[in-house]
């Protein structure tokens, strides 16, 4: 019986000549593995990017063990993401902890759209240190993890200021290389307590 989703494409890879094995996540059935057969004519539109939303049909196989894209319409491609070097970069960490973490990743709903939210943060040229950081601090409320609680008495006294700004206000365009190297202090210290503190896998 055939699906009608509509899809993130956190992470693409060639399987053999024919097909390209893509980890999705939709909010119905939140990461995934699922493959697609690449078309002869070569439609830029059609074949699947880093980071594309689209709408798409998927199909089981007869085993039931792996699904196929029968039809993939693209509805946005943020290819404005590759453009530059650091938000590629964060927006890749995202979503490699993302399918890394498929099995613990149970409201998928709300994941999609923070994930969607995050990724058009990225492609709209955001600051993407702040993006990452208010996305991963977002996940790990949504998912239950006492973020607050745990982790916020952690944080360095002169450090709470800075991510109580960065947490509570939309990402701005750019930080100053100061007010950047404190946020990436903040994250890789939310990141250290992640992999202390919770069941995820953090990629490196």
């Amino acid at each position: 019986m055939a699906e009608h989703e509509e899809a993130l494409v956190l992470k693409t890879e060639p399987s053999g000549e024919s097909f390209l094995k893509l980890h999705l996540l939709t909010a119905e059935s939140g990461v995934f593995l699922c493959l697609k057969r690449l078309s002869k004519k070569k439609h830029t539109s059609t074949t699947p990017d880093l980071f594309d939303q689209a709408a798409i049909i998927l199909e089981s196989s007869q085993q039931g063990t792996m699904r196929f894209v029968k039809e993939y319409q693209l509805t946005q491609r943020r290819e404005q993401i590759g453009q530059s070097y650091h938000s590629l970069r964060n927006a890749s960490r995202l979503s490699q902890l993302l399918v890394a973490n498929a099995s613990h990743m149970p409201e998928s709903e709300r994941l999609f759209v923070l994930t969607a939210r995050a990724l058009d943060a990225f492609a709209q040229d955001k600051a993407p240190e702040v993006v990452l950081l208010k996305s991963l601090y977002l996940l790990l409320k949504d998912e239950g993890y006492p973020v607050r609680e745990s982790w916020w008495p952690t944080l360095h006294a002169d450090l709470r200021q800075s991510a109580r700004t960065l947490l509570s206000q939309p990402a701005p365009a750019r930080l100053e290389p100061t007010a950047k190297k404190v946020c990436e202090r903040i994250e890789q210290h939310l990141s250290l307590w992640m992999r202390h503190h919770t069941d995820l896998i953090i990629p490196d």
